[in-house]
Order: structure tokens, then sequence, then C-alpha cells
């Protein structure tokens, strides 16, 4: 698909932002790559495409500005499926430990405490590098609508 003209963009942007509101609804997170209509870097260029297109013809208002850039960072959270098995296990793991009664000495040794021992390092390295992603998209978002704005 062509994501230099705004028609097809919006397209793209149309369809990944149904994924991410149906995995919304769903509590996936993180999403796998493979859950996405189109690869990672088609979106980023759509969304490209379809920011600076909205905001020339004067359609992107805060609000709608707000939106899109909350699902253009949202492309941080869909990893390759390892890692987002990963992370969904390491996720449910912490939540079992968290809703056992009893003494923490009591929940040392269960499988949850095993697992989350065992992946928390990892864990927080895959967390680490997913805000470090977001961050990046976010700036580069802004700066496409500070770019349309101006001119550029």
């Amino acid at each position: 698909m062509n994501t230099d003209t705004p028609t097809h963009a919006q397209l793209v942007v149309a369809e990944y932002l149904q994924v991410l509101e149906r995995h919304a609804e769903q509590e996936v997170y993180p999403g796998s790559l493979r859950d996405l209509p189109y690869p990672k870097e088609t979106i980023r260029q759509a969304f490209e495409t379809a920011a600076r297109a909205l905001v020339a013809a004067g359609r992107m208002d805060d609000e709608m500005g707000d939106y899109l850039e909350v699902a253009y960072v949202s492309l941080a959270d869909y990893l390759d499926d390892e890692l987002a098995r990963l992370m969904r296990e390491y996720r449910s793991a912490g939540e079992a430990l968290a809703a056992q009664a009893g003494a923490p000495r009591e929940r040392v040794g269960t499988s949850a405490w095993e697992l989350v021992s065992a992946q928390s390092r990892l864990a927080g390295e895959i967390a680490r590098a997913v805000s470090d992603e977001a961050d990046a998209l976010r700036r580069e978002f802004r700066a496409w609508r500070a770019a349309a704005v101006g001119g550029g």
C-alpha cells in the first residue's frame, strides 16, 4: 500500500486503530507484531502522511491530535511474539503473586514467585526498550504536527 498518499495512509491508520481499539477492549498488552494489519514501518509512514494532511487541511484539533498521538505511541507496545508472550506471562505471574493471601514468606517458592524472580531483569530491559521507543514515537509525532502547522 502506498502510504505517501493521504487517502491510502488514512486507510492504513484506520485499520491499525481498529486493532488497537480491539486490543484495548480485550486488555491485550503487550500486543504481538503479527496482530498488526501492516508492518510497523508502514504504519509509521502512514501516520506521518495522515497527520501532516490533517493538520494542513485544518482538521486536526487538540482532541484529534491527542488521540492520534496516543495511538501512534502505542505502536511501541507491539513486540515480536516471544517478547510479547514473556511480558504477558510476567504480568500474569505478578498479578497472581499480588493476589495470593498470606505473608510474603508464604509466597516465596510458588511458581508465580519463581517466574517473577527469574524474569524480572529481562522484563525490565524489555519495558525500558518499549519506553524508549514510545518516547521516540511521541517526539516524531509532535515534530510532524509542529512542522505541518508551521508549513514545513
